[in-house]
């Protein structure tokens, strides 16, 4: 059982990882720097930091890999939200230059291998 688990979460972190890296190419292509991948503050980690028209922006990127409708902007929780407002203190401590921020959602779903869909909230809280 314990070898079924750790392959379970290999799988789900390569899908996590498919999904940042399809993530920071879509900003890119829409006019997005991406300047952080996975940032990390005491234990929290910001998927990606990228800037566009002088805002900052935090962004969440949740990915699932399955072929039915499930929706995985929906697995961002209060507990997440808490933590991506702990990484932006964390990150704009460090780098205090930026008067403008946003956090951002961008929801990833694949069925296979093959993008099924994307969904990218801007300025959720």
């Amino acid at each position: 059982m314990l070898i079924v688990e750790k392959h379970a979460n290999h799988s789900n972190q390569y899908t996590g990882q498919k999904g940042e890296t399809y993530a920071c190419n879509y900003l890119t292509e829409k006019g997005y720097t991406v300047l952080h991948r996975n940032w990390r503050f005491k234990k929290t980690e910001t998927d990606i930091i990228a800037s566009c028209d002088n805002v900052l922006h935090f962004i969440e990127v949740k990915t699932l890999n399955t072929p039915v409708d499930a929706l995985p902007e929906l697995k961002v929780n209060k507990a997440k939200i808490q933590q991506m407002k702990l990484g932006a203190a964390g990150f704009l401590a460090e780098y205090p230059q930026w008067n403008f921020i946003q956090f951002d959602i961008l929801a990833i779903r694949f069925n296979g291998e093959n993008l099924a869909d994307l969904l990218f909230i801007e300025d959720v809280f």
